[in-house]
């Protein structure tokens, strides 16, 4: 079952990385590295890929990996996330949903220019992680995203 999870998180990964061929401005791609509070410290570090959706809203797709340090264990928690931007103006809100094998996350947040987000949500237990307590409750996450292909229209 691990196994299978990690084979569909690189997948995922080599999907967002290498998907859709097009300019500059048509997306975004890059790395994320973000801190998340929920039953635990969690960090969190992946990929993104961001583009436009109907007009000047975004849609923005990621596949991180969470590592944890709770109940005096260290786990590694695959992890895929949608966010939807209904602007994109500098400071914008969101709509996130995450899903690990074990929780399902929806959250609402706050975005600078999409580079570094912050939000918040309740996650509901799928099922639980053997010798671990139920992953679920409040979340709050700060993600900092680093658009590789960024370009300044000048």
């Amino acid at each position: 079952m691990q196994n299978r999870n990690i084979l569909w998180l690189g997948c995922m990964v080599i999907l967002l990385a290498f998907g859709k061929k097009a300019a500059a401005q048509d997306h975004l791609i890059g790395p994320t590295l973000s801190y998340q509070f929920q039953k635990g410290s969690i960090i969190k570090t992946g990929a993104y890929f961001a583009f436009p959706f109907i007009g000047d809203n975004i849609l923005r797709a990621d596949a991180t990996a969470n590592f944890t340090w709770t109940q005096k264990k260290f786990a590694v928690i695959p992890e895929a996330a949608l966010t939807y931007y209904p602007q994109s103006y500098v400071l914008t809100p969101f709509l996130r949903a995450e899903v690990t094998p074990y929780t399902f996350t929806p959250k609402v947040g706050a975005s600078l220019a999409t580079l570094l987000d912050i939000d918040f949500g309740y996650g509901f237990s799928i099922k639980d992680k053997k010798d671990y307590r139920p992953m679920k409750g409040f979340a709050v996450s700060l993600r900092f995203s680093i658009p590789l292909n960024y370009r300044l229209n000048m």
